[in-house]
């Protein structure tokens, strides 16, 4: 994908309503690239699609004597970081936090990305910036705040499964996978003191036949154990909430008995710091 065109629509590359492209892209028809439905806070995303997969969408297939508008699929997703660093070691530091991800979790479990650095000079000035052709992954949002009841899971891939016992395999290889990477994620707080974002929306994706895969790669916060409650830099206290939901993925999910003198839970989890969690949460959804 070493030609590819791209035009973005967006202040923090274009002035005003004017379309530039990006300097670091070369101009073909091998693909296009469009803006991606899921909106990321920290990266400008794209799907990069072929031509005739869009064409397919847009003026419709026959199929079976029926025309049909399948939607194109991503090949890739191409991520643009927002932000910006002031040298290369800075962008090498955020790029060992996703292997720290790829060596805990293993391809398994997260999407997958080839990160890499850019010099873009759309604004007449060099910038030093971080991008990533990472996996698209297709599937179920996993909500950890949406869990309702032991049918959860069922009800996610009831539209996908033909039978019962169909559905029942789906429901075992997920929850297999859901413990692999409570696992995981134990086992790196443990061993570095970072914990990645689980808590954004379209964060945990369960795929059709079972699998689970962190698609936010690109938040990775250090545990701190004091009263301050930590908030990442678009003033999130993701580490909180993330820690929350790693909960709700053992308790409420996998029914998993929790140790009471657990130390991680009992931290974290205290009635009265989880209600200044709630109104740091509020603080930042009022500034979206």
């Amino acid at each position: 994908m070493d030609k590819t065109t791209i035009d973005i629509r967006d202040q923090a590359y274009v002035s005003g309503d004017e379309v530039k492209k990006l300097n670091f892209i070369n101009a073909s028809s091998r693909y296009v690239f469009r803006k991606y439905y899921r909106s990321g806070l920290r990266s400008h995303i794209f799907e990069i699609l072929a031509p005739e997969d869009i064409l397919k969408e847009t003026k419709g297939e026959i199929i079976d004597g029926i025309r049909l508008f399948p939607r194109a699929r991503p090949k890739k997703i191409f991520r643009i970081l927002r932000n910006r660093f002031k040298c290369k070691e800075a962008v090498f530091n955020e790029i060992r936090k996703y292997h720290l991800l790829l060596n805990f979790l293993g391809p398994d479990l997260i999407a997958e990305s080839e990160e890499f650095i850019v010099e873009y000079t759309g604004t007449g000035r060099s910038k030093i910036v971080l991008c990533g052709l990472q996996e698209y992954i297709e599937g179920e949002i996993l909500d950890p705040w949406r869990f309702f009841g032991e049918s959860y899971l069922k009800d996610l891939f009831r539209s996908t499964a033909k039978e019962v016992s169909q559905l029942n395999f789906q429901v075992k290889k997920a929850k297999k996978n859901i413990a692999r990477f409570v696992k995981g994620i134990r086992q790196m707080i443990v061993d570095t003191g970072y914990i990645p974002d689980l808590a954004g929306i379209g964060n945990l994706i369960l795929t059709p036949c079972g699998d689970l895969k962190l698609v936010d790669i690109n938040n990775i916060v250090k545990i701190n154990l004091n009263d301050s409650i930590q908030i990442d830099d678009k003033g999130y206290p993701s580490c909180d909430v993330s820690v929350e939901v790693l909960s709700i993925l053992e308790k409420n999910l996998l029914q998993k008995e929790i140790p009471m003198d657990d130390p991680l839970y009992r931290f974290f989890l205290l009635p009265e710091r989880k209600e200044k969690v709630k109104v740091l949460e509020k603080k930042f959804y009022k500034t979206l």
